[in-house]
């Protein structure tokens, strides 16, 4: 039975490299669910997972042959009796997955499931954490037997815990070649503003890994770093009321990782860390710009709509009395999250960004400050959409879809905008622009009770761009040349909204 394993290792192996191309497979996308002990990911070629089960701590190992990550190791706390999740490459051609149990609980390998959704997309089930009773067990000194786990494609196995050896896999590399038994934690040497005051400069004695979200929990921007502890004396910023950090706590949040968590001062946007060299971080802080008296850059520079001549765009748009209007664009969906998919797979994440990007650069062509709740495809939830509009004090947040219906009825086509109570006036102005512009068919304002519509204190807007399940929408938004008429149309609609608000002021 000793040769059984390999073999059969070696045939799926063999059948995965005649399905796959020469080139390297990559990690798509990964997602936890806590609440149902679920782990799922995608890569964008075909993969056979490989899992084991070490002990002291507990974790379960799950390696990726023929993946590549193409970033810096990730690592996620988690809470309750899971403390993390932590991705890294393991060496050139495999990346390597760990799901790392609090210390004291362990994981029954029988009950571990894992099912192939389709040969790249994978579903890992976990049974609930059971504390170890008394001492930690026995465990066996020679291999264990391995524990094979049916699958819809083909199956996985999960190895019953194994000793701890000098090269355990519950640390990752930063590199492939890095030895993981002699990696040693970052010192956090300084948190300290720069000069300017519209960088937070964070210092380590040696190369960092990072992830970093908005704790909705705490109001304020998280910057984690693994594997890394505190220096004795942390350098930090000294703070005043001018400062654009109202208050900055920096924590040891456990024996790897350490927290920095950053509220912003009042009208201060959090923009997005950047890695300046390998051993040093910056966040981006930006305030409002002051008023000024030169003119604002004329609306003109976004194509007019030949349909609609008689509605000319304002000449300028004027400044807001405390400064430039702040508006939020928010693609939705992202991440393992592809929202609706119509005709030829067409994505809805997809093409809201590239719309959601071009209104963007729009705006911030014409003096207004926007900002994306997403500019890259990652997975967001609904609350930190809200929370990013609320904190940088927007004065309009719209969020643009794409609808679907069944792949029966491509005959369905056509436009939506919602809003809930103060957006009427703005999502008749950004549906009668699309409208003017694109030509696209006419399905009504209407209004709904959508999260972010409810949980926004300013005028927001929901915004349905075509049907990508429809024969004429899908055609027309698979087109960048629409895309970008879309997204001058949304853009026209949100000026002359400022427009007019600015003039009944």
């Amino acid at each position: 039975m000793k040769g059984f394993v390999p073999n059969y290792l070696l045939l799926v192996s063999s059948l995965l490299l005649l399905a796959a191309p020469a080139e390297a497979s990559k990690l798509e996308s990964w997602k936890f669910d806590a609440s149902q002990n679920q782990l799922e990911f995608t890569t964008d070629q075909g993969v056979q997972p490989k899992a084991q089960l070490v002990a002291d701590p507990t974790r379960l190992v799950i390696d990726l042959p023929g993946v590549v990550l193409g970033r810096p190791m990730v690592s996620e706390s988690v809470g309750g009796r899971i403390q993390a999740i932590r991705i890294g490459q393991l060496d050139r051609e495999t990346t390597r997955l760990v799901i790392e149990l609090v210390p004291g609980y362990t994981l029954d390998p029988n009950r571990i499931k894992f099912r192939g959704v389709t040969a790249r997309q994978w579903l890992i089930q976990l049974p609930a954490p059971q504390p170890i009773a008394g001492v930690a067990p026995q465990l066996p000194t020679s291999n264990p037997s391995a524990v094979v786990v049916s699958t819809a494609l083909g199956s996985s196995s999960v190895t019953a815990p194994a000793p701890p050896t000098p090269s355990s896999v519950g640390r990752f590399q930063h590199s492939a070649q890095t030895n993981l038994a002699a990696a040693q934690l970052a010192t956090i040497e300084a948190v300290e503003l720069d000069n300017s005051g519209t960088q937070l400069v964070i210092r380590a004695n040696q190369p960092v890994s990072y992830t970093s979200r908005w704790d909705r929990s705490l109001s304020a921007y998280r910057i984690e770093i693994t594997p890394a502890q505190l220096a004795k004396q942390v350098k930090g910023p000294q703070l005043d009321a001018n400062s654009p950090i109202l208050q900055l706590r920096v924590r040891q949040e456990n024996s790897q990782t350490v927290a920095i968590l950053v509220q912003p001062a009042s009208r201060v946007q959090v923009g997005q860390v950047s890695q300046l060299s390998q051993r040093i971080l910056a966040l981006q802080l930006q305030r409002p710009q002051p008023t000024q008296t030169s003119p604002v850059r004329a609306i003109a520079a976004i194509p007019a709509a030949p349909s609609s001549p008689s509605n000319p765009l304002p000449a300028q748009i004027p400044r807001m009395p405390d400064g430039r209007p702040v508006v939020i664009i928010d693609p939705g969906h992202g991440g393992p999250d592809p929202g609706a998919i119509g005709i030829s797979g067409l994505q809805e994440k997809g093409i809201v960004l590239d719309i959601g990007t071009r209104v963007a650069v729009l705006l911030q062509q014409q003096g207004i400050q926007a900002f994306l709740t997403r500019n890259d495809d990652r997975d967001l939830g609904l609350e930190p959409r809200v929370q990013m509009a609320e904190q940088v004090n927007a004065a309009v947040f719209v969020s643009i879809h794409a609808n679907a219906i069944s792949l029966s009825r491509p005959d369905v086509n056509g436009l939506e905008t919602y809003y809930y109570q103060s957006g009427e006036e703005l999502a008749r102005m950004i549906h009668q622009s699309i409208l003017q512009t694109t030509g696209v068919q006419d399905r009504r304002v209407r209004t709904a009770r959508f999260y972010v519509l409810r949980r926004t204190s300013m005028p927001s807007v929901l915004v349905e761009v075509g049907f990508v399940t429809g024969q004429d929408d899908a055609a027309r938004l698979s087109n960048p040349s629409y895309r970008n008429q879309m997204a001058e149309a949304i853009a026209r609609g949100i000026l002359q909204y400022l427009y007019r608000t600015a003039q009944q002021r």
